[in-house]
Formats: C-alpha cells, sequence, structure tokens
C-alpha cells in the first residue's frame, strides 16, 4: 500500500485508539485493520480485536505496511478505511471558512464533537479532511461528524434559508456574550478573518485578555462552550 494521497478512495488513521473509534462509529467503511508484531498483549488490543470480531474483520500482521505509512515510531496499528460521505443531520451546523490547516481543522473537529456538534460544513476550501494529518489532529473525532462541502458561502445559506447566521469576525460589533442562539442555527467560523469580512459587516467576536496568545481551536472551543451551555 502507497503514502496517503488525496485521490485515494481510501484513507487511514494511525494508532490503536483512532482505529478503535473509527471500529465503533464507521465500522461498515472499515477496508483493513493492520497490526505490528510488536504491538503489545493488554486491554486496548484485546478490545480492539473484540471490536473487529464483532465486524466481521479479520486483523493481519504487516510490519511492512506499519512502517511505510506511519509517521510515529510506536504506531502499533493502522486502521485503513473507505471514505465516507453523509448528510447533515441536526439543526446546529458549524460552518468552516476557508480552512488550509490540518491541525486547525483537526482540531476544531476534536472541539466541536467535545460540545456536541456533529454536522460540519466546509466552505470555500479545497483542504481534504481524510488526510491522516487531519485524522490524528481529531483524535477520531472526524469519525463522529457528518461534514459537506460547499464552494461558496451563499450556495450554503441558500440550501438553508431558514437558518440563522452567527459569524464571528473581529471588531463585529457584538461580543459572545449577547449571543442568544436560536435554532435552526449556523455559526460561522473563518481561518483568516479578512475574508469572511467581506460577507459579513457585523458579528460577533470573544474578548479575552490573552486573546492573541489563543489559537483559533481554543477561541472555537470557547465558542462552543458557550453555544453548549446555552441549551443544557
Amino acid at each position: 500500500m502507497e503514502t496517503y494521497k488525496t485521490t485515494d478512495k481510501t484513507s487511514y488513521c494511525l494508532g490503536m485508539s483512532l482505529t478503535i473509534e473509527a471500529l465503533l462509529h464507521v465500522p461498515k467503511y472499515i477496508e483493513k485493520i493492520v497490526l505490528s508484531s510488536k504491538a503489545n498483549k493488554n486491554n486496548q488490543l484485546e478490545y480492539l480485536i473484540q471490536l473487529c470480531e464483532l465486524n466481521s474483520i479479520i486483523p493481519v500482521y504487516d510490519d511492512a505496511i506499519i512502517e511505510k505509512l506511519s509517521i510515529k515510531e510506536n504506531c502499533y496499528c493502522i486502521g485503513i478505511f473507505n471514505k465516507f460521505y453523509n448528510t447533515l443531520d441536526s439543526n446546529k451546523h458549524i460552518v468552516l471558512y476557508e480552512f488550509n490547516d490540518f491541525g486547525e481543522l483537526g482540531t476544531i473537529f476534536r472541539s466541536a464533537v467535545s460540545f456536541n456538534f456533529h454536522d460540519i460544513v466546509i466552505v470555500n476550501s479545497d483542504i481534504d479532511y481524510f488526510d491522516p494529518r487531519c485524522i490524528r489532529a481529531s483524535m477520531g473525532s472526524i469519525f463522529h461528524c457528518n461534514i459537506i462541502r460547499y464552494d461558496n458561502l451563499m450556495d450554503y445559506i441558500n440550501d438553508y434559508p431558514e437558518h440563522f447566521i452567527y459569524p464571528f469576525v473581529p471588531n463585529g460589533g457584538h461580543e459572545l456574550s449577547e449571543l442568544h442562539a436560536f435554532e435552526p442555527y449556523s455559526v460561522i467560523i473563518p481561518q483568516e478573518y479578512r475574508g469572511l469580512c467581506k460577507e459579513f459587516k457585523e458579528g460577533y467576536y470573544i474578548k479575552h485578555k490573552n486573546l492573541n496568545e489563543m489559537s483559533l481551536s481554543s477561541l472555537s472551543s470557547i465558542a462552543f462552550s458557550y453555544l453548549y451551555h446555552q441549551t443544557i
């Protein structure tokens, strides 16, 4: 098996924890489970093998594939899966605008799922969220997500005209504490604010004394937490 290319029909996740997440949430898409002969016989490995048995998957031991695909020296398991595409199934969408960083994208998947947001819309971006780097950054959260893609923001908005739109832009005129979200809604988070500022003159921003030192994923987590606690 060759290392990953965007044009491939399959992708893979590196490590036992991520492979377990795939087995738990998207088992029908699993193509192959590859184990290293160095894999320790512990509770995690036993659990993975149990999941394989439940899904009629026979894991194979192949150190050559592990060595070729792994970017970590201590990787003892790789889950190879067919790429999958879902539809959105909730009234709460996280819209990620012009993303081009695998780490930020994967980390935001993880933060969104942590706060019970599972519907993700990627707009105006060619980033490949099935890239193993993104899957690794998501810590397997990608297997909990319904992800769709739009070429531009207006096409998305036109497809969901009933949604209230809450964009995050710097100096947007409204602090996060003023946001009272009404379902159905779409929260728009850009990787770079400049593009979104052209679309929206007003929006919401996060006021924090260390704002300039915080990553986009950390800022997004604050927004997700705020929205989550409005609904519990």
